[in-house]
């Protein structure tokens, strides 16, 4: 008897494909108004290679072009404005396999470091709202704050404005004391600043501030409102209610301490007028 073997030969052929990987870690930092360049390459993959920037933004002045062999993306210009910038790159070669690194990039503003340029802080009294703004400039943003030594008034805490560049202090002061702190900001290049301030928390008001102004000549006014500063830029409305006269008394106002005073106009819907010119007060 014959038999007759039959066999399925099955062949497998493997093939290795390598992707596309980004080569560069990071990026250098850069100067506000001074020329800017980086290469972000890959490797691996096969070309042409695709590029993206899918999340984030380049420093304001900088843009990206890929290079002619598509092994590169260039990064070429003049920064304009000092901040920290974060970006995540894409490459895709010819077979679909991707590569994505994040970076950030920090430009400093040509010649400058920060400095905070608020000298002193308003006094306050127990069970009085108190506000202050501390600010700062030069530099890069984001700026960091902290407070390296002292204490803020009891009851009155500390937290950066959203553009970092100022920190403000709010709450109602609970103890009648003298309190002494000192501030430190530190922008993104790594250049500090600090600043030593004293608060006198009082227990009750001492003086008050008697205000007057002309009555506006508008026939649909039903009544006014009154601000108050400590700088005569941040600004904070004091009455509780409309005021029906175009008289005000202030009787929470701390001793050693300037404030700034002006009033606007309520008309029979709602709207307010602009805030008159400043007036400047100086507390004995």
């Amino acid at each position: 008897m014959k038999f007759v073997l039959s066999l399925l030969l099955v062949v497998c052929i493997s093939s290795s494909v390598a992707f596309a990987g980004i080569t560069t870690a990071r990026v250098p930092n850069g100067t506000v108004h001074t020329a800017y360049s980086a290469i972000i390459s890959v490797s691996g993959g096969c070309t042409p290679y695709k590029w993206a920037i899918v999340s984030g933004a380049l420093p304001a002045g900088v843009s990206a072009k890929v290079s002619t062999a598509t092994t590169s993306l260039n990064l070429t210009g003049t920064p304009t404005t000092a901040a920290t910038y974060t970006f995540a790159v894409k490459v895709t070669g010819c077979h679909g396999g991707f590569s994505q690194v994040s970076y950030k990039v920090v430009i400093k503003a040509a010649g400058s470091s920060v400095g905070i340029t608020t000298t002193s802080v308003p006094n306050g009294m127990v069970k009085t709202a108190y506000s202050a703004a501390i600010r700062a400039s030069g530099g890069c943003t984001p700026y960091k704050w902290a407070i390296v030594s002292g204490t803020l008034p009891a009851g009155v805490s500390a937290q950066a404005a959203s553009t970092t560049t100022s920190l403000n202090l709010s709450g109602t002061p609970t103890t009648a004391a003298t309190y002494n702190f000192t501030l430190k900001v530190t922008e993104c290049g790594a250049h500090v600043s600090q600043a030593s301030y004293k608060v006198v928390v009082q227990a009750a008001a001492n003086h008050v501030v008697e205000l007057s102004w002309n009555a506006s000549s508008s026939s649909n006014v039903v009544g006014y409102n009154v601000y108050r500063s400590p700088d005569a830029a941040t600004w904070k409305k004091i009455n509780v209610s409309l005021i029906g006269s175009t008289l005000y008394s202030d009787a929470t106002v701390a001793n050693n301490t300037t404030y700034y005073y002006a009033a606007t106009a309520i008309d029979t819907v709602g709207r307010e007028s602009s805030k008159t010119a400043a007036v400047k007060v100086v507390v004995p």
